[in-house]
C-alpha cells in the first residue's frame, strides 16, 4: 500500500514538473530576476524582507481600518471580543507602530542577514534560477509547519516562565484584546527568539529555495496577522485559538494546537468551543490574573 502510494505521489509530481504550468512559472521566474537581478545575496535578504513586511504592513492595514470605521458593518459579527478596539486608541497605536518597525529593521534586517551568511557558509545554496519541483517544494512547506508548531509552542511558552513573562513577554500582552499589526508588538529578545528564529527553522533544515520561502513566509504573515486581528475570519481555523491566549493568557501557547493538545495546555479552550460552539463572545475575566498583574 505504501509503495502504491509513493509511486503515485511520484508520478503526479513528475507529471507537474514535465507540464506547461511548470515550464511557464520557470520562464516567468527567470524573466524577473532578470530585471531585479539574480544575485542571491539581495534575493535572500532584501527581496525576501520586502516582500514579507511589505504583506504584514498591508494586510494588518485591512484589519485595522475595519476597526477605525467600523466598515464593513457585516464583519461586526466575527469579532472575538466585541466592544474592543473599536476604534484602536491612537497613543497606543502609535506606541505599536514605532515599536514593530523598530523590530522589523534594526533587529529583523540583521538577523537575516546573519541566518543568510551562516547558512552560505555552512551549507549548499540552491541554484536560484532553478524552481523547485513541486514535490521539493511540499516537502519543504511541510516541514516548514511542523518545526514552526514545536519552535514556537516550546519557545512561547517558555517565555510565559517567571522572570521571562515579567520582564520580556508582559510586553506583548499588553494587548489583551490584539490588534493585527500586534503581532510584532513585543521585546526585541522575544521577537528573535519566538517570532523569528521558529520560522527560520525549516528553510535552513530543508535548504529551500528563496521561492519556497517566500510562499512559506506569506502563509506565516497571514496566518499570523488574522490570527491576531482580533476577527475570527472563516476558512482560518485558528483565529479565535490564539485570541483566547491573549485574553486567558496560560491556554493555547501553539500555532496549529498540536503541542497545546500533546500537553494538555487547550483544555478550557476546548471545552468552552464544546459548550457553544456558535458563540464567539469569550467572558474578559482572565483565568491567570496573577500572571497578567505581574
Amino acid at each position: 500500500m505504501q509503495s502504491a502510494f509513493e509511486n503515485a505521489t511520484f508520478e503526479v509530481a513528475q507529471n507537474w514538473n514535465e507540464s506547461s504550468s511548470s515550464s511557464y512559472l520557470h520562464e516567468k521566474w527567470n524573466a524577473f530576476l532578470d530585471v531585479v537581478g539574480d544575485n542571491p545575496d539581495y534575493v535572500y535578504v532584501w527581496g525576501l524582507t520586502i516582500w514579507t513586511y511589505g504583506w504584514f504592513w498591508l494586510i494588518g492595514a485591512i484589519f485595522l481600518l475595519m476597526d477605525l470605521t467600523g466598515w464593513p458593518a457585516f464583519m461586526r459579527k466575527y469579532k472575538n471580543q466585541p466592544g474592543t478596539n473599536e476604534p484602536p486608541e491612537w497613543a497606543k497605536l502609535k506606541r505599536l507602530v514605532t515599536r514593530v518597525a523598530l523590530n522589523q529593521f534594526v533587529y529583523g534586517v540583521p538577523f537575516a542577514y546573519l541566518t543568510y551568511y551562516v547558512r552560505k557558509m555552512t551549507l549548499e545554496m540552491p541554484d536560484i534560477r532553478q524552481l523547485p519541483t513541486i514535490d521539493v517544494f511540499l516537502r519543504d512547506f511541510a516541514i516548514c509547519v511542523v518545526t514552526w508548531e514545536m519552535g514556537f509552542y516550546y519557545s512561547h511558552r517558555f517565555l510565559h516562565a517567571g522572570f521571562w513573562y515579567k520582564y520580556i513577554h508582559k510586553v506583548h500582552h499588553e494587548w489583551s484584546s490584539p490588534v493585527a499589526w500586534s503581532v510584532m508588538y513585543c521585546h526585541p529578545l522575544e521577537f528573535i527568539l519566538s517570532d523569528q528564529i521558529p520560522i527560520f527553522i525549516g528553510p535552513a533544515i530543508c535548504k529551500s529555495h528563496p521561492v519556497t520561502i517566500a510562499v512559506w513566509f506569506l502563509y506565516v504573515v497571514v496566518d499570523t496577522v488574522v490570527d491576531h486581528s482580533g476577527y475570527h475570519v472563516p476558512f482560518f481555523l485558528y483565529s479565535r485559538q490564539h485570541d483566547y491566549h491573549h485574553e486567558k493568557f496560560n491556554e493555547n501557547f501553539g500555532v496549529f494546537g498540536w503541542c497545546d493538545s500533546l500537553h494538555g495546555t487547550n483544555k478550557k479552550y476546548l471545552q468552552k468551543i464544546r459548550s457553544d460552539k456558535k458563540s464567539v463572545k469569550f467572558t474578559q475575566e482572565p483565568d491567570s490574573k496573577e500572571q497578567k498583574d505581574q
